[in-house]
């Protein structure tokens, strides 16, 4: 019974991330989040005598069966960061990274954090921010800052100018350890120490375009509803197994007196 209610348990965890992966198929730079499962600790079954101390005939006293599993767990949740699809929108705000690069974001208290949402705006100070307001940084750490009119232009390196005037460079960055980076929510990752972050050699930016979620949609669903089967069979075994515990209660200390 704990076997199958673990098991269920993996599968409402598979069942709620696939669904917040739907829910953001049409996200920005949205990355779809994994789940890694692993078994539980086993435990080694024996076979005891009744009288551990009669072992004629060369019979052990006890006498190995096997391991039992106890069930699965989730291990981890980490986030797929497999390039999505770029698409054209005509902004000049808006950026696309190409390759394993991250803009680099301060929200309103400071901290820093990643993140592959280009679809930036000015505001109105002419600070380029993202769409919920984070400060997007340069090159040097600071935010940047452009004047509230002019043709912007953005190379394929992040170098910003407006009306042919330099106004610095986007500050993309790539990790050497990706693993080490956590969703935030609001399509943020934060570095927990050790992902080892670089200035960006291998990314793109392109101007005019964002990158769309890398979510698969069609394999979403299917994945969903194995899991939802996987759900139901965890659970009619958890019944299966009541049923038979109810009726053991009722008969096994039944007496015919």
């Amino acid at each position: 019974m704990y076997s199958a209610t673990s098991g269920a348990l993996v599968a409402q965890s598979a069942v709620d991330t696939i669904a917040n992966n739907l829910a953001n198929a049409n996200t920005v730079g949205f990355k779809r989040t994994l789940l890694q499962v692993q078994a539980q600790p086993t435990t080694q079954l024996y076979r005891f005598q009744t009288d551990p101390t009669n072992t004629s005939g060369g019979a052990p006293a006890q006498q190995p069966i096997g391991a039992l599993g106890s069930g699965a767990q989730v291990y981890d949740t980490p986030a797929d960061f497999a390039q999505g699809a770029i698409a054209s929108t005509g902004n000049d705000l808006d950026v696309a990274l190409s390759g394993p690069g991250f803009f680099a974001v301060k929200d309103g208290n400071g901290a820093l954090s990643y993140t592959r949402d280009g679809e930036f705006t000015r505001d109105q100070n002419g600070v380029l921010t993202a769409q919920n307001g984070d400060r997007v940084l340069d090159a040097s750490g600071a935010p940047v800052v452009l004047p509230q009119s002019g043709k912007v232009t953005i190379d394929r390196n992040g170098a910003i100018s407006v009306d042919g005037q330099g106004y610095g460079q986007l500050g993309l960055v790539e990790f050497s350890n990706t693993s080490a980076l956590r969703p935030q929510g609001s399509n943020r990752y934060a570095d927990t120490g050790n992902a080892g972050p670089r200035a960006a050699t291998n990314t793109t930016a392109l101007q005019g375009s964002v990158e769309k979620s890398n979510a698969d949609v069609i394999r979403s669903m299917v994945d969903l509803i194995a899991n939802e089967r996987w759900f139901e069979a965890n659970q009619k075994s958890i019944q299966t197994q009541d049923t038979a515990v109810a009726q053991a209660v009722q008969t096994v200390g039944r007496s015919n007196a």
